[in-house]
């Protein structure tokens, strides 16, 4: 599945249809803070939308966003909301049509998860969770919906500080890296889990954001087709090696050729 293979990773809205029943995730209900937040890591801001063109092979099939929607306290703790959605262009949309959306809530000092939100809906495949890390009482918990709209919860223990997928790239962003070495980050996807990256040689790439020097990162382990070490297949992807971090192109092997995601503007809104 094209999309899933990538932007469940990464990875403005695309709202449901009206009469779609999805899940609610509790932080949801949080209100965004008016104060101005400054986290720890420069490449980190409030308001920063990252859009990208999508590819399978050189056909464009979509376009994708992540964003820090706002910042919320959870716990007293100052959160970065962000969030990533992808939808399928009108070509593709004609027999195959993608709305996916990921949420996650992340420290905005100490940078680990408090929990996310999953919706993927690509042609006849649909899920839909929600996950809350509960540190203080060792355990996650959540409701998971399937494609009949049948809704389960579930729960499992949590002894250590985590990330979700999605908050998993903006940790990444905040850590200094040198070519050659390998990082390792404690994720839960359901279950928990340890991830590893790869960081590559130096190379410049070109998008439609501009030509700039990127460290190429390989993941290396995965859960649930988001990292795609397994099965024979890659996934790859170019970070600027400059103060920002940005992800710059994203590529992943799939079941027929590769799916390439591409920056082409980045935005700071107030």
């Amino acid at each position: 599945m094209v999309f899933k293979v990538l932007f469940v990773l990464l990875l403005a809205c695309v709202p449901a249809r009206a009469d779609e029943a999805l899940l609610s995730h509790p932080y949801w209900q949080l209100p965004y803070s008016t104060a101005a937040v400054v986290g720890s890591v420069p490449a980190i801001v409030n308001g920063e939308t990252l859009e990208y063109d999508i590819y399978w092979g050189a056909i464009y099939v979509g376009r994708a966003f992540i964003r820090i929607a706002g910042v919320v306290d959870i716990s007293s703790r100052p959160a970065w909301h962000i969030v990533s959605e992808a939808r399928s262009g009108s070509f593709l949309a004609n027999f195959y049509k993608v709305d996916d959306r990921n949420d996650s809530w992340m420290d905005v000092d100490s940078l680990y998860s408090y929990g996310y939100y999953k919706k993927i809906s690509e042609g006849k495949h649909f899920f839909n969770e929600w996950v809350i890390y509960d540190g203080a009482g060792k355990r996650y918990y959540g409701d998971k919906m399937n494609r009949k709209r049948s809704v389960t919860p579930f729960e499992g223990p949590l002894e250590i500080p985590v990330n979700d997928v999605l908050s998993a790239v903006y940790r990444l962003r905040a850590m200094a890296i040198a070519p050659g070495s390998t990082v390792e980050m404690d994720v839960n996807t359901k279950k928990n889990w340890r991830l590893s990256i790869k960081a590559g040689k130096r190379e410049k790439v070109s998008t439609g954001y501009g030509k700039k020097k990127c460290i190429v990162f390989e993941p290396m382990a995965g859960d649930q087709g988001i990292f795609v070490a397994k099965a024979g297949r890659r996934m790859l992807v170019w970070i600027t090696d400059d103060d920002l971090k940005l992800p710059m192109v994203l590529k992943a092997e799939i079941f027929i050729g590769s799916v390439t995601a591409k920056l082409v503007r980045r935005v700071i809104k107030p």
